[in-house]
């Protein structure tokens, strides 16, 4: 998990399946608090080119690829999550997106996000160095990082 504390707050009945170290009602809203062990991040994929997009109706830091990505990367465990932005896009264009995560020109990792996935998982061990992360199908947003 990326981040050590996570704060839930629900009015509908919706939560985790994992036990809260926290829980209390205010107000008719359930607050729940879950502790867990936060990775330790080596490096971001290229945050500089991070941008806000709407992926699967929630809003996601992500860079916009319509071809090959280059970025320079540490050894670790390369976690990274991809979707298609903008239901506008997605509902004129029903076709999944790929990205495929390339070393040296071979692939990694391939992901195959379709238009009713939202944020999708993936992760491969990576060597230090150079990777490439190739839109192919349709652009893909995307976003990675390395951890240790």
């Amino acid at each position: 998990a990326r981040y050590g504390r996570i704060w839930e707050l629900s009015i509908r009945g919706a939560h985790r399946d994992e036990a809260a170290a926290f829980e209390q009602e205010v107000d008719g809203i359930l607050v729940r608090r879950y502790d867990r062990t936060p990775a330790t991040v080596l490096a971001e994929v290229l945050p500089s080119q991070l941008a806000l997009a709407e992926v699967g109706f929630e809003p996601h830091r992500c860079i916009h690829a319509s071809g090959p990505v280059k970025a320079t990367l540490p050894a670790g465990t390369l976690v990274g999550y991809a979707g298609i932005a903008d239901i506008f896009t997605r509902r004129e264009n029903r076709a999944a997106g790929k990205l495929d995560v390339e070393i040296g020109g071979k692939v990694v990792a391939s992901i195959a996000p379709g238009v009713d996935d939202g944020w999708v998982r993936f992760e491969t061990k990576i060597p230090a160095g150079e990777v490439t992360f190739v839109s192919s199908a349709r652009p893909v947003c995307f976003a990675a990082e390395v951890r240790e």
